[in-house]
């Protein structure tokens, strides 16, 4: 069908933004048990002739005016630009797919719906931003995406949607039939794809998936997901297993076995380490805690003496905390794996420091503004791993933002809002003319290795690699470091010099054996 049919676009609820919730699940740790694989699953083969990237070279001129030449990316301004596309001036197709139009392709937002909004916004205020000035700044880089990316004449229109389902409830395996109503409104609005990572859950995407809808969102689920809900399904965050594993590798190298130097207590720093891992109480999060265990068990003889699980229940989490911070104390526990939500850290350190126990934490990284709450007593002595950003004018996520809108103000998530938007118009445009969910798949696979030195790591794609995230950094807690986010004390800073690592099994034997980690200013003495 190739009629040119244009959608009306919805207005949309001012309500508080909370994009970090998204990450209550474990970012290292935890993993997606799923229902049977949608029926909709893999379809058809892809003609390669038709996607994008496979006319990179041949003469021509950029919609964003770079001369495409061979090895050129699409733009200057981007470390994540794909390979250069001559402007399109031939027939697209019309409505290669639904969601698609010769002029247009849809995309959904899911604006947060919970009960628990009153709860953070007493601990956050408007520090975390409303909803609509994440929508205006989706908007924003939007237009200028638009205006950049081969598109094949198309422009992509957003479709901001009120979501009816709890994602706090959903992320518990609860509220699934609200879930399942907002996939169909989605689909309903015409949707190609939809980007709400920052709203998102495991069921909210596999309901997608169902209606044939693209998910840029799958926080923390692991591979096996992905190809079972495949093409539908990408995140711009690393999948659990393979965060696990790396996560596994560093343990056995740099932490196990060798005494607990970075605790707070030095009755604490003179033991070899004894680990406790705490994670949500949820079938859906219990197959990568499992696996981490078996790995550290069957590889490193490392084994966790204490697990613990609690509900994602915001009105639970004080009496849990509490219990928790005593069992790991009374087990011997040196080393706490906190796989956390953003909030029950801030309740675990204060009840830590209350019954006189300050162990070492290895945690979920979080925004400055979440981990400045935690009891500083406690967190200055948290390692975790991710990617350090810049101060805010040297982001590129600002300085794109500022290139399409030089007098606006973007949401205070930008930085979040932005790799999701950069990674669907990267497909978008790899996929070619033909744009369907198997050349968007197949377009995906292809994508070139990002430049060296972007704010968000090194991005590296390939046939089944539904993340591209592909390194991180070991950082530490520091309590009197000035944050980059919002000016005050308490931020992560870089271990081991601040190297870069691979987020890979071999990337990780980097890491010296048996070596303690650089951090706190402490230099590594323990060898072999």
């Amino acid at each position: 069908m190739n009629t040119d049919i244009e959608y009306k676009n919805r207005n949309s609820k001012i309500v508080y933004y909370w994009p970090i919730l998204i990450l209550l699940v474990i970012v290292a740790l935890v993993v997606a048990f799923f229902p049977s694989t949608p029926a909709n699953a893999g379809l058809g083969k892809v003609n390669v002739s038709l996607l994008g990237t496979s006319m990179a070279g041949k003469p021509g001129t950029t919609v964003s005016g770079i001369d495409c030449l061979p090895n050129v990316r699409q733009f200057t301004w981007s470390k994540y630009a794909p390979m250069c596309e001559p402007k399109y001036t031939r027939n697209n197709g019309g409505s290669t797919s639904w969601g698609v139009t010769k002029n247009t392709i849809y995309i959904t937002y899911r604006e947060p719906n919970t009960s628990g909004a009153s709860i953070l916004a007493k601990l956050f205020g408007p520090a975390m931003g409303t909803d609509q000035q994440a929508i205006a700044t989706m908007e924003t880089y939007i237009k200028f995406f638009n205006s950049q990316f081969e598109l094949y004449g198309r422009k992509v229109v957003l479709e901001p949607f009120s979501g009816k389902g709890d994602f706090i409830n959903e992320l518990q395996g609860q509220g699934l039939e609200q879930a399942k109503e907002d996939a169909i409104t989605a689909k309903s609005l015409h949707a190609f794809a939809d980007v709400s990572l920052l709203s998102s859950s495991q069921f909210y995407d596999q309901y997608l998936a169902d209606q044939g809808v693209i998910a840029i969102g799958a926080i923390a689920q692991p591979t096996t997901w992905f190809k079972a809900y495949a093409p539908f399904e990408y995140t711009p965050t690393p999948t659990c297993d393979t965060g696990v594993r790396a996560l596994a590798v560093g343990i056995g190298r740099s932490l196990a076995n060798l005494p607990a130097i970075f605790a707070g207590e030095p009755s604490l720093q003179k033991k070899i380490r004894v680990f406790g891992l705490i994670y949500p109480e949820n079938p859906t999060y219990a197959s990568c805690g499992q696996l981490l265990q078996n790995i550290l068990a069957s590889q490193y003889h490392v084994y966790i003496k204490k697990t613990i699980k609690y509900s994602i229940s915001l009105a639970d989490e004080a009496s849990e905390a509490q219990s928790a911070i005593a069992e790991m104390k009374v087990n011997g526990v040196t080393s706490i794996l906190c796989g956390c939500d953003p909030i029950f850290p801030i309740l675990l350190t204060g009840d830590a420091t209350t019954q006189n126990y300050y162990p070492e934490w290895l945690a979920t990284t979080f925004e400055d503004v979440f981990s400045q709450l935690n009891d500083s007593a406690e967190w200055s002595h948290s390692l975790t791993s991710g990617l350090l950003l810049p101060p805010k004018d040297k982001q590129e996520a600002y300085r794109v933002y500022k290139m399409a809108n030089p007098k606006g103000t973007p949401s205070p998530q930008f930085a979040e809002i932005y790799p999701p938007l950069l990674l669907l118009f990267d497909a978008l445009q790899a996929a070619g003319p033909d744009l369907n969910p198997q050349t968007f798949q197949a377009g995906f696979f292809r994508l070139p290795r990002s430049l060296p030195d972007g704010n968000y790591g090194r991005w590296t794609f390939g046939k089944d690699i539904y993340s591209p995230v592909s390194s991180f950094n070991i950082l530490y807690w520091d309590k009197n470091a000035i944050s980059t986010e919002d000016g005050k004390p308490g931020t992560y800073v870089p271990c081991n010099n601040g190297k870069r690592y691979t987020l890979s099994i071999k990337g990780v034997e980097q890491l010296p054996n048996h070596v303690q980690l650089d951090c706190f200013g402490i230099k590594p003495k323990t060898r072999n």
